[in-house]
């Protein structure tokens, strides 16, 4: 494995303590150190809180894709999901 032992020296905590925005910010640094050795397009502007998790959250506050409600710096316990008997679709409830 790659992952844990690159949070664990680069981090010094195990994954399961590590927010995603954390460990994927270790890994954008770790490959930009190595840009030879990725195939990979990198973010041209802004980190990748502004590029990728603002406009996530962005996105599931609005009404239309669920209104959900994001916190930062809080941590998941648990995601409930309902099956719609209308539709048949799986949706999170609130």
């Amino acid at each position: 494995d790659f992952l844990k032992p690159t949070l664990l020296v680069g981090l010094f905590k195990p994954p399961e303590e590590l927010s995603a925005l954390v460990v994927m910010e270790l890994l954008y640094y770790y490959a930009l150190a190595h840009q030879d050795s990725f195939d990979v397009r990198w973010i041209k502007n802004g980190t990748v809180s502004d590029s990728l998790i603002a406009p996530m959250a962005d996105y599931l506050m609005k009404k239309e894709n669920g209104g959900l409600q994001v916190k930062g710096g809080c941590r998941v316990k648990q995601i409930s999901i309902d099956k719609d008997q209308r539709d048949g679709k799986m949706y999170a409830r609130k």
